[in-house]
């Protein structure tokens, strides 16, 4: 890969161009992590509103209607619904990987096959959340990890 930065003094708004000889799993994470560059959410913490970069975030989970952010050092509430979340942070690398949580494919440290063609995820922080047969197959894709 290539990158090559032209400074155009009259450029209205930044234009990145890619050029390559087909779309790919690679691909589309690199679209996602530029446009996840200066993203954030809103969420809460000791009852104080704070805005959250997205880089951050490992996953975000819904626990008996509460919807909760996790990084790698802390846990934030958010009034946001899992099921909006999802819908805003689609192009973000975020990814549904069960009934319950949303990951950040960018913080997956890494993957196993699990029990009845589930995913054992294992996030940066060590934590380890299971993709459900649903969504597996997905991440997979998004991550462009073969069969098997």
């Amino acid at each position: 890969m290539r990158i090559y930065i032209e400074i155009e003094e009259e450029a209205g708004d930044t234009v990145i161009t890619i050029k390559c000889r087909e779309k790919s799993a690679y691909i589309d994470r690199l679209v996602a992590a530029v446009y996840m560059v200066d993203r954030q959410i809103m969420v809460a913490r000791d009852g104080e509103m704070l805005p959250l970069d997205l880089e951050k975030v490992l996953y975000m989970e819904s626990v008996d209607g509460r919807c909760f952010v996790y990084t790698q050092e802390e846990v934030y509430e958010t009034g946001s619904r899992l099921y909006e979340l999802e819908q805003q942070l689609g192009p973000y690398l975020f990814v549904r990987a069960n009934k319950s949580s949303i990951v950040n494919l960018e913080k997956i440290q890494s993957i196993r096959t699990y029990v009845n063609r589930r995913l054992l995820l294992t996030m940066a922080n060590g934590e380890q959340l299971i993709a459900s047969r649903q969504y597996a197959e997905n991440i997979k894709r998004l991550l462009g990890v073969g069969k098997g």
